[in-house]
């Protein structure tokens, strides 16, 4: 045995230094905190991005719930001869006896239930309209909104749906998508030329025009009376020619397809179906997603002619993180950045910027303004 490898018992260093060798190594408190100080580095740096994949995710499921609407209208348009009804007003609900026009008083969410699968729920309405209004559909909600529809029912909403009392319902669905009632809809009926650049404009009936209060008889010369009456003022009103926001030279119809009584065919969308918008997200402010009165949001998803229901292309869309005003209350826009969603109607969805030309986003929402969409 080589004498230099061998180890002495006795000798009290050699023991020494294999007790050393096998003692566990510490972290001194230096240490410890440099190494927590770079793990929360490395945290800091990853959120942003698994918070932006999420988002792209929830995105992703808000454009399919939206194209799924926007093949619904399709096979609507191929079932029916036309686009979804906008219904009447807030005061009415969906009525399955009442057909998929002008006589039917709920809205546009109502009509297209069969084409997304939801059969029972739009025959609930005729059996138990409370149990109706309480469904969640999840189609009709934005993932990065909110993960339900259903919020408290409105204290100042009407709940009298015509001849469907819903005062005894605490909650009801709500809609985050609108359909498009078009780029003008709105008062002053006559507006002046402030009104047309700065599109300082609300929504709501004008010129005369009165919701119904009860369901006319079904014959035909009373349901005539009731088109002309109610519907012809609401049809002229939306098919007025206004000038185009930042363009006064550019006067053109304003109407869009789906609003008070419409059954608009696809002859009537002048500008092509890949240029006139069929449905988008709506403008809702952060701060009132849990509300069940904010402005816009306050009615069931199934009513008729409602800012809760329709928006229009008068303004420019609005992120969800711009505080609520007058003028924005019927407006497009949403919760995702740099833009909202909207379907065509061809049945495509497309990602439109918020600082999109007012002008384009503007015939957009106007079906039959003959003018060419600048490219953006």
């Amino acid at each position: 045995m080589n004498p230099i490898n061998q180890k002495n018992p006795s000798d009290p260093g050699s023991r020494n230094r294999g007790m050393r060798s096998r003692l566990p190594v510490a972290f001194t408190l230096v240490e410890l905190l440099v190494v927590i100080a770079i793990i929360g580095t490395l945290v800091a740096l990853l959120l942003p991005a698994v918070q932006s994949a999420r988002e792209s995710g929830r995105r992703v499921t808000c454009s399919s719930r939206l194209a799924e609407l926007a093949k619904a209208a399709e096979s609507h348009k191929a079932l029916i001869g036309h686009l979804p009804t906008g219904g009447w007003d807030q005061n009415w609900i969906g009525d399955p006896s009442k057909g998929s026009d002008y006589r039917q008083p709920g809205g546009w969410c109502f009509v297209i239930l069969p084409y997304i699968e939801e059969q029972n729920t739009y025959d609930l309405a005729a059996t138990d309209p409370l149990a109706f209004v309480s469904k969640n559909v999840t189609t009709f909600t934005c993932p990065t909104r909110r993960g339900s529809g259903l919020l408290a029912a409105s204290s100042s909403a009407a709940k009298n749906g015509g001849a469907v009392n819903l005062a005894g319902a605490t909650q009801w669905m709500r809609t985050d998508f609108a359909g498009n009632r078009g780029a003008w809809a709105s008062s002053p009926a006559s507006p002046s030329a402030t009104d047309v650049l700065n599109r300082a404009t609300t929504f709501g009936f004008v010129g005369g025009v009165t919701a119904p209060s009860a369901y006319p008889p079904n014959d035909p010369e009373s349901l005539r009376v009731f088109q002309a009456g109610t519907i012809a003022p609401v049809v002229a009103m939306l098919n007025t020619a206004q000038a185009a926001p930042g363009v006064p030279s550019l006067v053109a119809p304003t109407g869009g397809v789906i609003f008070l009584g419409s059954a608009v065919p696809p002859a009537a969308i002048r500008d092509g179906a890949s240029n006139t918008y069929v449905f988008g997200e709506k403008y809702l402010p952060v701060a009132l997603y849990a509300a069940g009165d904010a402005a816009g949001n306050e009615q069931c998803a199934y009513v008729g002619d409602s800012s809760s229901t329709l928006r229009g292309g008068q303004r420019p869309p609005e992120s969800d993180v711009t505080p609520m005003t007058a003028e924005l209350e019927g407006v497009f826009g949403g919760p995702h950045p740099g833009g909202f969603t909207a379907a065509m109607c061809d049945g495509s969805v497309r990602n439109v910027a918020f600082d999109i030309d007012a002008r384009v986003h503007f015939l957009l929402s106007a079906r039959a303004d003959r003018q060419p969409v600048p490219p953006q």
